[in-house]
Order: C-alpha cells, then structure tokens, then sequence
C-alpha cells in the first residue's frame, strides 16, 4: 500500500504529470517512479529486520518534499516515529515553495521538520545542520549536480549517514558540465551497493549501506 499513499498524498497536495522527455511516469520530472519506488523497496528490506522506533531523513535539495512524504507514509505504516530535514534554496524556483504544503502535511501527522532554506554548499548551512548533533537514518544527496557541488555535497553531509546513503541522478556515467553526480561518488571512493537505474543517460538512485552486517 506504500507506493498507492504516497502516489494518493502526493497527487491531493502537487499532482502529478509525466517527465515530459520519457514515457516513464513521474513525479513532475523530479523522480522516475520505477526508481522512486524500487528505492522504498530496498530501504524498507534494510529495516525490516531492526527494532527501531524512529526513522530520521536528511535531504540535500528537495522538490516539493517528495521524499518527506514518503517517509511519513512508511512510518505511519509501521507505527513508528519519524523525523524530516530538508537543505534546499527555494528562492531558486517558486514553484518549489509548494514544499511548505508538504511540510504542513508531515507535521499534521507527527512527522518532525525542519526547513533549512539556503544553499547546501554554504559554510552557514553545513553548521546549521551539523548543529542538530545526531546521525541520520537516511541521507539523501540530489543537491546541485555539478561535479564540485556533488563532491562538497558528501564531504558536508555523507558523514552524517547512520545507515543508508542515497544519491539521485547517477546517471550519465561519464561527467558532462550539468551534471557529474556519478563521477563524484566514484572519485570520493563510495562504492555503491545498488543502482536502481531504467536509462542510462538520466536520472537513477544510488545507494551505499554504510552500516550493515548483511550489506557490503
């Protein structure tokens, strides 16, 4: 029912419409939904195992809190705690200010939130969250995906992973000048453990297990 909430919560509070460039559903061209989903899949296999009671989400760069929805719908699944920090300059599009529903809905269900609105790269930010003193569940990178803001992006942030490190966009593979996510993730030396990919010249999630017995 995961998939069907998130689809339904995100639907009444943006819509939603197909990437323009791809017959693949979409959330407004942010996230493939194939991805998006599979991605959910393998995060709640990591955690179906673990007696935990609260889930606690770092996201660099959001469209619309997409990621935060999905967080507080798998944690009302599961009765369980959740907590939600996004890093994200919504001067650069207004249509993201729409990201403030979001965080109306995830707060009238529990949720903890706290907006962080500037840009990831900046030294004032990194102390900001830094500042929230505790490691988080998730950390998802998908900020700027210029290849030196991706490689500051995980010297800032990737530290802050308790359990899982997600990238979005690693794909192309080879660096071009807009986007050099993958490059990155391989030159700071992370090896991922699963590349959720459906074309291999956009988009795609990564994910590093950074604390796991059963994950390499």
């Amino acid at each position: 029912m995961l998939p069907y909430n998130i689809l339904n919560t995100y639907s009444n509070l943006h819509g939603i419409v197909k990437y323009e460039n791809s017959n693949l559903p979409s959330f407004e061209g942010s996230q493939i939904q194939y991805e998006f989903f599979e991605a959910w899949n393998r995060i709640s296999e990591y955690f179906s195992d673990k007696e935990i009671s609260e889930i606690s989400f770092l996201e660099i760069g959001s469209w619309k809190g997409l990621w935060g929805i999905a967080l507080c719908e798998y944690c009302k699944l599961k009765n369980i705690k959740g907590s939600y920090v996004s890093v994200t300059l919504l001067e650069k599009d207004q249509k993201n200010l729409h990201l403030y529903k979001t965080f109306e809905y995830l707060e009238s269900n529990g949720i903890t939130t706290k907006l962080i609105n500037g840009n990831s790269l900046s030294s004032e930010t990194v102390d900001i969250v830094k500042k929230i003193n505790k490691p988080f569940n998730i950390v998802l990178i998908d900020g700027s995906h210029e290849y030196e803001s991706v490689i500051s992006d995980i010297k800032n942030y990737s530290g802050l992973t308790a359990d899982i490190l997600l990238f979005h966009d690693i794909r192309p593979k080879i660096a071009n000048k807009a986007c050099g996510v993958y490059q990155a993730i391989i030159d700071y030396d992370i090896k991922l453990d699963d590349e959720i990919t459906v074309n291999e010249n956009i988009m795609g999630i990564g994910i590093k297990y950074v604390n796991s017995n059963t994950q390499s």
